[in-house]
């Protein structure tokens, strides 16, 4: 199964490594969406490089593919009268619909395919991406009233979006929860209780969800090792 690593791959271009000056430069200009496209396929290739005898046409149809999209997004995204995060929603599902797709052409011609213990440090990786900087710019790029709470607790969230992952995925997931206390606390003596605040209080309960959720389906992962 090669979908860990076209997750991981897909999380790191799309998120860790696609700064705010590629964004800006995908707007405005054919090169920056070559370059993300060319992050994206670097990337991938990185992470399933023993296995090129097979992957190279689907990595080469990913970046052609991925680019593609990333365009019509771009060139469309503006021209439809709808809240942006619908696009982004919906450019997110089309990457995700190809990495299956290309999960189905590959099929089982890996040989050897990846073991257990590399499935489960790709999911890993995916995971923790997608506690942070997946989870981040999902709320602030789309809802841009979120921008100055995410800026403001983003270490904290991030701390406990990771130490939640970790607990549910070792099976503790039943106090995971408990890890947003510190950030109740801290917000309550800065005279800003979270509870107060609707949308603040909404982007908790998701990240506790969220963190929850990748835990277990982690621990299903490292019970195949």
């Amino acid at each position: 199964m090669i979908i860990p690593h076209l997750m991981f791959a897909h999380m790191l271009a799309d998120y860790t490594l696609q700064t705010n000056w590629l964004v800006t430069r995908k707007g405005k200009s054919w090169d920056g969406l070559l370059l993300h496209g060319a992050i994206v396929g670097g990337v991938s290739l990185v992470a399933l490089v023993s296995y090129l005898d097979v992957m190279w046409l689907p990595l080469i149809v990913l970046f052609v593919v991925h680019t593609t999209q990333d365009f019509l997004k771009v060139y469309l995204g503006p021209r439809i009268d709808v809240h942006p995060f619908f696009p982004y929603m919906g450019d997110q599902v089309l990457h995700y619909l190809l990495i299956v797709l290309i999960q189905l052409w590959v099929g089982d011609r890996l040989s050897p395919g990846p073991g257990a213990e590399e499935i489960a440090l790709m999911w890993t990786g995916a995971a923790l991406i997608v506690v942070t900087r997946f989870y981040e710019v999902t709320w602030w790029a789309n809802w841009p009233d979120m921008m100055a709470y995410m800026n403001h607790w983003q270490l904290a969230g991030y701390a406990e979006r990771v130490a939640m992952l970790a607990l549910a995925a070792v099976g503790w997931w039943f106090v995971a929860p408990l890890c947003v206390v510190p950030r109740l606390v801290i917000a309550y003596r800065q005279g800003s209780p979270i509870w107060q605040q609707r949308r603040g209080l909404l982007e908790m309960a998701l990240g506790v969800v969220l963190s929850v959720a990748l835990g277990i389906g982690l621990r299903a992962a490292y019970a195949q090792i």
